[in-house]
C-alpha cells in the first residue's frame, strides 16, 4: 500500500515554526525548483520508487531531497516538509545549524568538514559510502587529444581546483596532475577550462548517455577511461542547538537505516547515475591512496 502524505515545496526566505511543518534549509543559489517538481512529475514525494534522471546533469542534490522525505516519514516524522533557501555560506559554513537557527540541511555535507563540529552538530549514518563518490576529469569536448590522455601522461596536465573543498583537493594531491589553487565560483574554474588556462577540473559524471556535460552551451566531457575517487563519506547534519533537533535526528536516523534495508539508498545512487555503471571498469587516477580505506 502506497503511502499518500502531501509534502509541499514552498519557497520562502522567513519562515515560523508550526506544529504542522518542518522546515529543511537548501541552497538559495541551487537551481533546484523546476528540477525536483520535473523528477517527481506529480508524484508524491513518498511514491518515488525509481529514481532515474529527468535531466541530464547532476542529479544527486534532487536525490537527497527525496530520500531525507522518505527516511523522516518512515522514521517517524509525519509533519509537512517545507524547503527554506538560505545563502551557501550560512549552510556550507554551519553557522546556522551550530547557533541552532537551523535544524537540518537536504544536502548531504562530507564527514571531514563536519567530524570537528560533533559538539554542535549530529551527523546521520551515510548516504553516500566511502568509495561511492567517483568524479570524472572534464576538458573541453573540442580538445580531441587531451580526451584521449592516458593515465600514464596525466603529469603532463593541470587541474584547477578550490583547496577549501578539502576532500577534492585532496583527492587530487594524490594524482600526478599539476595543481591550480582558485578559490571562487564553480562556474569561474569551468571557464578557466573552456579557455584553455588550465586543462582540466574534477566534475561529477555525467549522467548523459556520453557523459558529456553542457553548461550554458558550451560542452564539456571527461579524460576517457580515468576517474577520481573521492575517499570520503557524506552524511546529513541535524543542529544539536535546535529544540527539536535531538527528536528528528532519531527520526531520520531510524528511517534512514530502514531505506538502507530495504535497498533503497543504493538504488537510488545507482538509477539516478550518481554511481554511474558506465566508469565501473575505469582506471582510477588515485588509487594508490585509497588501499586500506574501506
Amino acid at each position: 500500500m502506497k503511502m499518500k502524505w502531501l509534502f509541499s515545496l514552498l519557497f520562502i526566505s522567513n519562515l515560523g515554526w508550526g506544529s504542522n511543518q518542518l522546515v529543511v534549509d537548501i541552497i538559495s543559489s541551487e537551481n533546484f525548483s523546476q528540477r525536483y517538481e520535473d523528477f517527481l512529475a506529480g508524484r508524491d514525494v513518498l511514491d518515488v520508487d525509481s529514481f532515474f534522471p529527468s535531466t541530464n546533469g547532476s542529479h544527486i542534490e534532487i536525490i537527497e531531497m527525496v530520500l531525507l522525505q522518505q527516511a523522516l516519514f518512515l522514521g517517524g516524522e509525519t509533519r509537512k516538509v517545507i524547503f527554506n533557501p538560505k545563502p551557501s555560506v550560512n549552510i556550507l559554513e554551519f553557522s546556522d545549524l551550530i547557533a541552532g537557527e537551523s535544524l537540518i540541511l537536504a544536502r548531504s555535507v562530507w564527514h571531514e568538514n563536519i567530524v570537528d563540529y560533533r559538539g554542535s552538530l549530529f551527523i546521520s549514518d551515510p548516504i553516500v559510502e566511502v568509495g561511492d563518490y567517483e568524479a570524472g576529469l572534464y576538458v573541453t569536448k573540442r580538445n580531441v587529444a587531451l580526451q584521449q590522455t592516458p593515465l600514464s601522461q596525466l603529469r603532463q596536465l593541470n587541474v584547477v581546483s578550490n583547496p577549501q573543498w578539502e576532500v577534492d583537493w585532496r583527492a587530487l594531491m594524490n594524482t600526478d596532475l599539476h595543481m591550480v589553487s582558485f578559490i571562487g565560483p564553480w562556474e569561474t574554474m569551468l571557464a578557466m577550462v573552456e579557455s584553455d588556462v588550465v586543462d582540466t577540473m574534477l566534475i561529477n559524471f555525467s549522467v548523459s548517455d556520453s557523459l558529456t556535460l553542457n553548461f550554458e552551451g558550451k560542452e564539456y566531457v571527461p579524460i576517457e577511461n580515468i576517474k577520481v575517487v573521492l575517499p570520503d563519506s557524506r552524511h546529513f547534519v541535524v543542529s544539536k542547538n535546535h529544540p527539536e533537533g535531538e527528536q528528528i535526528f532519531a527520526a531520520l536516523n531510524r528511517g534512514l537505516r530502514i531505506l538502507k534495508r530495504r535497498g533503497v539508498i543504493r538504488r537510488a545512487l545507482t538509477e539516478s547515475g550518481f554511481i554511474n555503471k558506465k566508469v565501473a571498469n575505469w582506471q582510477v587516477a588515485n588509487a594508490k591512496m585509497l588501499v586500506g580505506e574501506n
